[in-house]
């Protein structure tokens, strides 16, 4: 299904993380208003469209709708990736962090890393990016506590330790530190200064790939390419991002030609669009899934046996097929997927056995027992086909699905739901700890396990990389052997192409890199 928000320690909820839990099924909602004093991009003749023109530009279409150009006030968003850059980057399946404005960097102790800036390196308005450029972007950030601040919880200090080179140190060990450091973008002091957030929002300079020509909240974006960049010049001189109010309208786009690329189609595209000889489509697994958690500390689920007998029940080819078209990626008995650290390729779910968890359901004495399934709104047919299997084996489910607010209120003070629809997301982090933390950290958890504990903080501090794969391992098969998580499956990001666009990478859920997308004539 779509996105879920991702809550860490003193996240925000904002409009975007509304979105994110409403991609697949059209919940994004353009905002109104001009937001930029450069003007908003045109409409789709802004870009060259599906049916031929200069592979000097293309349109891109998207229902990821930002509200601001702020860098530091926006998470993981196509904007921060192209006009911004950051020390360092990893995306999903990337075993290692690569270099950007940091050339290198080493770990001095546990809770020191170093980082040696790369030379030559300008932004838009040629002025160099410097250590007080990369100091100063860090303190603004976690100093004014602006939205992006959440992923640098655990960072006690950024300071400069010459005019190429500045520190981090946290508070503990960190081994997703890198990742974090990924998150942030840095901009020119002197400038965010003098135009203050406001003036900057309007006026943008980062050192990325491409420069923001323009913004609109109700139209998009226009890039174009920043030839100065150290990377090289994009493949793509101008590219606009223009934005959708739904995914319906974005399907239409993209058949009738109007835009050449889009983003967060929903999965209804694979049947509409699918099989076509102009379009093609990408269904990649970007880091979203559902996770659907079982209340231990309550009958029925507090014995193992249905639990047990639940995960048993669950056809989790059919979900995908009836409701993923074939797209989705089974949750095989973990909650991390290929592609997110801590994946682990030996680990299976427990076959569908229909049988076998009607006899665990007997020997329990729970037929009949009545389970409340709790989500978002906009997943209701997942609930009811799940509700319809954990039926089958004789358990009497009762769906409870409400609106966004009423679900966000739930996640952060608990719920006595049986079954939870705590969805998760490793967009901007692939890494399992993104999704463990969650599994007893709510105000009324639904796990209370000594054990379980003693995993999760054990990895939580373990620098070698080998050996913190060993302990996700081990947090995966505790989740496994105490059935604590209904596993069903991660959602796919649809995306389409039309014929003649290379370079288009779907895999980055909400976000889009550009500077490899090009268009053939």
């Amino acid at each position: 299904m779509g996105e879920s928000p991702v809550f860490g320690t003193g996240s925000m909820v904002g409009r975007r993380s509304f979105l994110r839990a409403g991609l697949l099924l059209g919940g994004a909602v353009a905002g109104s208003g001009l937001l930029s004093a450069c003007g908003g991009p045109g409409s789709s003749s802004s870009g060259s469209g599906g049916g031929g023109g200069s592979s000097r530009s293309l349109t891109i279409g998207t229902v990821v709708v930002d509200d601001t150009m702020n860098p530091m006030q926006e998470q993981y968003t196509t904007f921060q990736f192209n006009a911004f850059d950051g020390l360092v980057r990893r995306l999903r399946g990337d075993e290692q962090a690569t270099p950007r404005l940091a050339q290198e960097w080493t770990r001095r102790s546990d809770t020191v890393w170093r980082f040696k800036l790369r030379q030559g390196v300008t932004f838009h308005d040629g002025s160099p990016v410097t250590a007080d450029d990369v100091v100063f972007s860090f303190t603004e950030l976690i100093g004014k506590q602006y939205a992006n601040a959440t992923v640098l919880t655990g960072v006690k200090d950024v300071r400069k330790i010459d005019a190429t080179t500045i520190e981090i140190e946290t508070q503990a060990p960190d081994p997703l530190l890198l990742s974090k450091v990924g998150q942030v973008f840095v901009v020119p002091e002197k400038y965010w200064k003098a135009k203050g957030p406001e003036g900057f929002m309007a006026a943008p300079i980062g050192s990325g790939p491409f420069k923001i020509k323009s913004f609109s909240v109700d139209r998009g974006v226009e890039f174009t390419a920043f030839d100065a960049f150290y990377g090289g010049k994009p493949k793509t001189s101008e590219i606009t991002l223009r934005y959708f109010t739904d995914a319906t309208a974005l399907a239409s786009a993209v058949e009738a030609g109007e835009v050449d690329a889009a983003q967060n189609l929903g999965a209804e595209t694979i049947k509409t669009l699918g099989g076509r000889d102009d379009i093609a489509l990408h269904t990649d697994f970007s880091g979203n899934q559902n996770m659907f958690q079982l209340n231990t500390t309550r009958a029925p689920f507090d014995d193992i046996r249905v639990r047990q007998a639940a995960i048993k029940a669950i056809d989790v080819k059919a979900l995908i097929s009836a409701l993923t078209y074939g797209a989705g990626v089974i949750e095989d008995g973990q909650l991390p997927i290929s592609g997110v650290v801590g994946y682990d390729s030996s680990i299976h779910r427990p076959a569908y056995d229909l049988e076998g968890a009607k006899r665990l359901i007997q020997d329990a004495g729970a037929g009949g027992a009545e389970v409340e399934i709790f989500g978002m709104s906009i997943y209701k047919r997942l609930y009811e086909a799940i509700g319809a299997q954990l039926q089958a084996i004789g358990l009497k489910p009762k769906i409870t699905a409400v609106e966004i607010p009423v679900w966000v209120k739930s996640f952060r003070t608990g719920t006595d739901a049986h079954v939870f629809y705590r969805g998760a997301s490793y967009t901007g982090i692939f890494d399992a700890d993104r999704v463990y933390q969650h599994v007893s950290s709510s105000k009324k958890p639904f796990v209370k396990d000594a054990k379980w504990d003693s995993l999760m903080t054990d990895q939580r501090t373990e620098l070698d990389e080998a050996k913190r794969r060993e302990k996700l391992s081990a947090c995966a098969r505790h989740l496994l052997d105490q059935s604590y998580i209904l596993y069903t499956y991660g959602a796919p990001t649809v995306g389409a192409t039309r014929k003649g666009v290379s370079g288009f990478d779907n895999g980055n859920g909400l976000m889009l890199l550009l500077d490899g997308v090009t268009k053939e004539g």
